[in-house]
């Protein structure tokens, strides 16, 4: 066995810290080579457990150490991490072997190794992170690109050949967009026109400064409009042509406005435009039916809010929806005539807000016929709760709650008349109710043809 004498040149020459332990694990000799962090005495670890110096974590790997050392059954080196107090972690790699009646845990300080691979972690997660953020900004590139209405070429300025072209120039151009991409740009032009392009652009790559120009398409069909700009990509520059026509609409167009207009007009479903503010500006003949209106004047105008739901909150949450994410599908409402009259609908909603007078398109198609069939086969019964969470978000909380109360109701009707035999006065005792209430409540229900006295 080493002496104490033999002990601390040992652990100087061999490691940064050196722990002797008995077989039990409480410390018995220390010798340090390192820079203490503060706070960090090694000598308060004699008298201590070893494995209560340690995180949880490292606490397996101890034992095993103490356990195979006196064997010698493993020589393996393993990453440690203390707990100490007024330090906190503090991460070492021992290799233990013994001696006599100690077993020597001679370790290497790891601060270094951990704070680098704290930094390499915290490079891999900003790696990460801007990754993220290149793929974002590319796919909102290529949506923008892709769905602009006006025509897109992006132009290596070295050659003058397309790189990309977006959809709307495949349809300006009325060529596939595999044609267009690699040719130069001034194919795309008619050939009288191709030298005046070519200078336009050549004058936009040296000086940088935009170029606007108008030239006829390739077959002399179409006059364009067309604006030449130059930009910087990373370590490269691009030019962006963008195209536009101006063209009256054809006859065949204007005739399909007109029988568009015109079926919008009778459709059976009401149909209505609104600005932002929900006062109609538009409305449909079946709107005017539903809404017990004569003449679409008297609609033009008003707020939709007097006819739709709860007079200022359903059309705040379709306004607010509608505004946040362009579109609401199947939301459940009721619409109230201008006789008191209601009318169960479901409305689908968009918004047009990229235009100069942004409105809200409704439409709405009464549901009430629907709210008379039966929502289960008699062999079949839905559990309840399942129906009404299945109809959260699409109705307001008023209808859900009556429609519960309503469902509740009849199951319990349908009790007990199922245990009392279809005993109509027998049910009524049962449920506190007079037999007059419980005839309106089983004609309610649809239950009379279901009972039998």
């Amino acid at each position: 066995m080493l002496s104490s004498e033999a002990f601390a040149p040992l652990a100087a020459t061999l490691s940064d810290l050196a722990i002797a332990t008995d077989f039990s694990g409480v410390v018995r000799k220390v010798a340090w080579h390192l820079d203490q962090p503060e706070g960090f005495n090694p000598q308060r670890l004699l008298g201590v457990n070893i494995v209560d110096t340690v995180k949880e974590d490292s606490r397996p790997k101890i034992r095993q150490m103490l356990e195979e050392a006196p064997r010698s059954l493993d020589r393996r080196m393993r990453e440690i991490n203390h707990e100490i107090d007024g330090v906190g972690e503090f991460p070492m790699r021992y290799h233990a072997v013994s001696a006599g009646d100690l077993i020597f845990f001679l370790g290497h300080e790891m601060r270094a190794v951990a704070a680098l691979q704290s930094r390499l972690v915290e490079a891999q997660r900003a790696l990460d992170e801007d990754y993220g953020r290149l793929r974002q900004m590319e796919t909102r590139y290529r949506v923008l690109f892709q769905t602009s209405s006006e025509a897109l070429l992006m132009v290596d300025p070295s050659q003058m050949r397309i790189q990309e072209a977006n959809a709307s120039s495949s349809r300006l151009l009325g060529v596939e967009n595999a044609d267009i991409v690699s040719q130069h740009l001034f194919s795309i032009f008619h050939p009288e026109e191709q030298a005046r392009i070519r200078d336009e652009a050549d004058r936009v790559a040296s000086s940088g400064q935009p170029s606007t120009f108008e030239a006829l398409s390739a077959n002399g069909a179409k006059l364009m409009q067309g604006r030449l700009s130059i930009f910087r990509a990373a370590d490269s520059t691009v030019i962006l042509c963008s195209l536009s026509a101006d063209t009256a609409p054809s006859e065949e167009e204007a005739g399909i406005h007109d029988m568009l207009f015109g079926i919008v007009e009778k459709i059976p479903d009401a149909m209505i435009l609104t600005d932002q503010d929900g006062i109609i500006r538009w409305c449909n003949q079946a709107f005017l039916g539903m809404a017990e209106i004569v003449l679409s004047q008297q609609a033009h105008g008003e707020p939709l809010a007097r006819f739709l739901g709860r007079p200022g909150v359903d059309i705040d949450i379709i306004i607010a929806n509608a505004r946040e994410h362009g579109q609401l599908r199947a939301f459940s409402s009721v619409l109230t005539g201008a006789f008191g009259s209601e009318t169960r609908v479901e409305i689908s909603i968009a918004a047009q807000s990229d235009i100069k007078s942004p409105v809200i398109g409704f439409v709405m198609r009464d549901i009430t016929r629907y709210d008379q069939v039966p929502l289960r086969r008699p062999d079949r019964r839905e559990e309840p709760d399942t129906n009404m969470m299945n109809l959260v978000g699409s109705v307001p909380l008023k209808e859900l709650v009556r429609a519960s109360t309503e469902e509740i109701e009849k199951m319990c009707i349908e009790a007990a008349l199922k245990k009392t035999g279809n005993n109509r006065a027998s049910a009524a005792e049962m449920l506190g109710l007079s037999r007059q209430s419980l005839y309106v409540k089983l004609r309610r229900f649809g239950l009379l043809g279901a009972t039998g006295r």
